[in-house]
């Protein structure tokens, strides 16, 4: 996050950034690991976004919830970052200090004081620990979806908060979500070079610094894929086997995760009563006017 904004004016720092950084420079990476890692993941890929589909569908204008999420999640992006070397996570990928700086502003400065890991959240760093232990290649099975997952999904989970509070401007993203989901449900078509991607948060305003991300996504993602190219084409059939079981716990752990999240219901029935009162309003409206 530093290295996008050293060349800024001090008046233009007042958020974390302004600015994506554009790289036209982006390298073809071959995906052919890439790909049978999904084609491996896709059953419990699937369930995991069924699970945060239904969990945050009303919720994403309700803080209350986005916090409690960003809070689950933050002692497994700090344990992957303060366990895995630059080699198989670069620095640009850190979301430590973001999620932090996140919390501070809707929990306050002192937030870290109360702070208890959920139960959910101690399995998973214990597992994520027997992991690290074993080989911490098969460590970074989690890194690799989970700073996919923020480069992605994530993306399109702020836009959609954004466009609630008024803060995205840009062309409203309806059409981008159903032409994600519509190939992202094609069992007959798997192309990932070119399927839609969400497109980049390029703004940070407070409360939105996990998910953004200074350098260009499309150039960060090759990044990542090139360090699995890296490792995985050198593993032997015991280790890929391994890596891909872990690369599919990544999916399971997560949905214990998101299962703990707080608030959704009460966000859902507070959404529900709106909706049911603009409806009643419009029944008796029209009731009335037949008078």
């Amino acid at each position: 996050m530093e290295s996008a904004s050293q060349s800024l004016p001090v008046e233009e720092k007042n958020e974390l950034d302004q600015t994506v950084t554009d790289d036209t420079n982006n390298p073809i990476v071959d995906m052919t690991f890439t790909k049978e890692l999904r084609k491996a993941t896709k059953d419990v890929h699937r369930i995991s976004d069924v699970l945060v589909n239904a969990k945050f569908a009303l919720a994403l204008s309700d803080d209350a919830v986005w916090y409690d999420g960003l809070l689950a999640f933050y002692e497994i992006y700090k344990y992957l970052e303060e366990n895995l070397p630059e080699n198989l996570l670069p620095r640009e990928f850190h979301r430590k200090i973001a999620f932090e700086q996140d919390l501070a502003y809707f929990l306050g400065k002192n937030w870290k004081e109360t702070y208890e890991p959920r139960d959910s959240v101690k399995k998973y760093i214990v597992h994520l620990q027997e992991v690290n232990a074993k080989n911490k290649l098969l460590l970074f099975a989690y890194a690799y979806q989970m700073y996919m997952a923020l480069m992605s999904g994530g993306q399109l989970l702020q836009k959609k908060r954004m466009i609630k509070r008024k803060l995205w401007f840009g062309r409203q993203d309806e059409d981008e979500e159903e032409e994600i989901k519509s190939s992202n449900t094609d069992a007959d078509i798997d192309d990932l070079e070119n399927r839609p991607m969400p497109r980049q948060v390029t703004i940070c305003p407070e409360g939105c610094a996990a998910t953004f991300f200074p350098d260009k996504i499309s150039v960060l993602k090759n990044k990542l894929r090139q360090v699995l190219n890296d490792n995985y084409g050198k593993f032997d059939d015991e280790l890929r086997a391994e890596f891909i079981e872990e690369s599919r716990n990544v999916f399971i752990y997560n949905g214990e995760v998101v299962r703990s999240i707080k608030g959704v219901n009460r966000a859902n029935l507070r959404k529900l009563a709106i909706v049911l009162v603009f409806v009643m309003g419009i029944y008796f409206a029209l009731k009335l006017a037949k008078r």
